[in-house]
């Protein structure tokens, strides 16, 4: 068995192209991810045995390719099959207590460095539901809103996902921008028959990604409360509940912290002057965005691109 750093939380049979060998898990980046350059690496696994409950510091895409199983996280059980699709984002545990030929593409990455610079993503609402929400909702089966591929659709996902990890394995030029640019690809697929799949049957969860979406699309406008509920099909009262379950925090604080969010990475990325990034992130002045952005992160946004974001672009 190959050493790896870090505390062992569980092993599965990886396949690859030399044929099955036994892969150990830890959680961790530097146990999982191998590479130091891009926060990413794809397996293609069998569970043959329980496999621990569980949590990583990255992100895991799953797509079941075969078999069944309970899933087990820190919010519910519910069962999956070939054609599922979800996503655990830390600090959310799971396990596996009932493999039965269990088959998985498991997609470990960093969202932070893998989706940054791209906010198209984040206008999208099967992005929303399928990468932030879902992950942290607990959901009746009535409400269950997951994606689950019919037969055609998990055939083309499995093509794309052995292209990845042919790039993965394999050392040719531009290596690195042929997996990203694979990887954002097939998200962007998953977003769309998310929404697809869900179009006339809205749940709480559709709902509220339509308005997180919006949001996002729109964050340098006025964005009234009223609106966005609208969006949801919600009344106010139900989206202020809704949204507080989600994220955990009033609907003033969570716009307000989305505007915050594209800041920091318009701080990081370009070398906008900070009244172009408080204008165009939907602040009113240039001085009320300071205020917000340290009260929100500590620093203020000059500070944050000389210390924390390294100088900006």
């Amino acid at each position: 068995m190959p050493k790896t750093p870090g505390r062992t939380i569980g092993t599965a049979l990886q396949r690859d192209a030399g044929g099955e060998r036994i892969q150990v898990c830890t959680g961790t980046y530097r146990g999982d991810l191998p590479s130091s350059g891009l926060p990413f690496n794809l397996m293609f696994v069998r569970h043959d045995r329980p496999f621990p409950f569980h949590a990583h510091e990255y992100a895991e895409l799953v797509v079941v390719l075969g078999g069944a199983s309970t899933h087990r996280t820190d919010v519910e059980d519910f069962p999956i099959a070939a054609g599922d699709v979800f996503v655990i984002t830390p600090p959310r545990r799971h396990g596996f207590p009932d493999p039965k030929g269990l088959e998985l593409c498991n997609v470990q990455f960093d969202p932070a460095r893998m989706f940054a610079g791209h906010n198209e993503l984040r206008t999208l609402m099967g992005f929303h539901a399928l990468f932030d929400l879902e992950p942290r909702w607990r959901q009746s089966p009535r409400f269950r809103a997951r994606l689950r591929l019919d037969g055609r659709r998990l055939r083309h996902v499995r093509r794309q996902l052995e292209a990845l990890d042919a790039e993965q394995r394999g050392r040719a030029e531009g290596r690195e921008a042929a997996i990203r640019a694979r990887f954002l690809l097939l998200v962007t697929e998953l977003c769309r028959f998310y929404a697809e799949a869900r179009a006339g049957t809205p749940t709480p969860v559709t709902r509220l990604a339509d308005a997180v979406a919006y949001a996002r699309r729109n964050l340098a406008k006025p964005l009234r409360l009223s609106t966005l509920a609208r969006v949801s099909r919600l009344s106010a009262s139900q989206f202020h509940r809704v949204l507080r379950k989600a994220y955990g925090t009033s609907p003033v604080r969570w716009l307000t912290g989305l505007r915050i969010e594209q800041a920091r990475e318009r701080l990081r990325l370009s070398g906008d002057g900070i009244a172009t990034i408080a204008r165009e992130t939907g602040f009113r002045s240039a001085s009320f965005f300071s205020t917000q952005f340290k009260r929100f992160t500590g620093v203020s946004p000059r500070e944050y691109r000389r210390t924390v974001a390294g100088g900006g672009a």
